[in-house]
């Protein structure tokens, strides 16, 4: 016989125990054992979709936005990737938001700065550059920019070509936790301070100047060059060092860490070879994935999505997925939230799914 007020669901006791959470709800209280009857805290919600966008389908409409509003006068000219689980909220996964920005030649995407962390990759075009609190990079297809959060950045297209990259900001997150601050720079361009690429010189040989110490949390590497890292991972394949999961896969690290390039965000780049048949995998931190090179198809729960070069999709957390690529074998890039979930210990995996 069950205890007073302990009675199954469905019963009278049950009733009064779920007027009684309706009740309370006027006072701004509520029955925890009732508001919970029903949920599965077993394992995540995971309400991220599974989603791709087609670059091919995509640049005709970046194109068209760059004909209504130049960029000095758009908030950003970005067309934010909306997951079909939020929309109408600007968000990508859980966690994360991304979009694809564009900058047309002799254009200037105006400085300002925000306590959001950005990063970029470059999908398409040459002749822009990015500045990040007075360092000026250049920028080329493949290469990974990371603007620290509360750091003053413009970009400015000196090209005869269009420029388009792929955004990632771990707004929703800063969002959730009510710190979203952001302000303008006095004038379009921030000031160029160091010579153009210093952070690479400094911290790209392994070393780091003597009692220096980087000004964010994030890396002071501004830019992880595609040409670079591009043949690390052919040397981690001529090793013979492959993940059944993830093919040859390396994490952008912090030079004077060695831990994520973000506090927030981590980021990677993987290869898959030609022909490769990835094993399932599943793990917390919902990704976002660009695909740098190539083609394949990345299974996700039931749905197959066939992916090639400039082409963006989300993996959700906790789904079970597996990569494939096609004889000419693909370079994957790919952001999520794992820098955070680690950093609270709450990030697992798991490749039994």
């Amino acid at each position: 016989m069950a205890a007073e007020g302990l009675s199954a669901p469905g019963d009278a006791a049950d009733d009064r125990q779920a007027a009684f959470h309706r009740r309370i709800g006027a006072k701004h209280l509520a029955a925890l054992w009732v508001a919970r009857r029903g949920v599965d805290l077993s394992k995540p919600a995971a309400p991220t979709a599974p989603a791709l966008w087609r670059f091919a389908e995509m640049r005709p409409e970046i194109m068209t936005a760059g004909a209504l509003i130049r960029a000095e006068d758009a908030f950003r000219r970005v067309l934010v990737l909306e997951n079909p689980a939020f929309a109408g909220e600007l968000r990508a996964t859980n966690t994360l938001y991304a979009g694809l920005q564009l900058v047309l030649p002799g254009e200037i995407a105006p400085c300002h700065r925000h306590t959001q962390t950005a990063l970029r990759f470059v999908i398409e075009g040459e002749g822009a550059y990015s500045t990040v609190d007075g360092e000026r990079t250049r920028l080329h297809p493949g290469d990974f920019v990371v603007t620290p959060q509360w750091s003053w950045h413009d970009h400015v297209n000196e090209g005869a070509g269009p420029v388009i990259w792929l955004d990632v900001l771990d707004t929703p997150l800063v969002g959730f936790l009510d710190t979203v601050f952001r302000e303008s720079w006095t004038a379009p361009l921030y000031p160029v301070r160091r010579p153009d690429d210093t952070a690479p010189a400094l911290y790209g040989a392994g070393l780091v100047p003597e009692g220096a110490g980087p000004a964010h949390d994030a890396s002071p590497v501004v830019n992880y060059r595609y040409a670079t890292a591009r043949p690390a991972l052919a040397r981690l394949a001529a090793a013979g060092d492959i993940d059944p999961c993830h093919g040859h896969r390396l994490r952008y690290a912090h030079p004077m860490t060695g831990g994520y390039a973000t506090p927030t965000m981590a980021a990677f780049l993987q290869a898959l070879p030609a022909g490769f048949r990835g094993a399932l995998y599943r793990s917390t931190d919902a990704q976002i994935v660009c695909v740098a090179d190539g083609s394949g198809r990345t299974t996700i729960g039931s749905r197959t999505f066939d992916w090639t070069r400039g082409d963006v999709f989300v993996i959700p957390g906790w789904h079970a997925y597996a990569h494939a690529a096609d004889e000419t074998g693909a370079v994957l890039f790919s952001v999520s939230d794992r820098a955070a979930q680690e950093a609270l210990g709450l990030w697992r995996e798991d490749r039994t799914a």
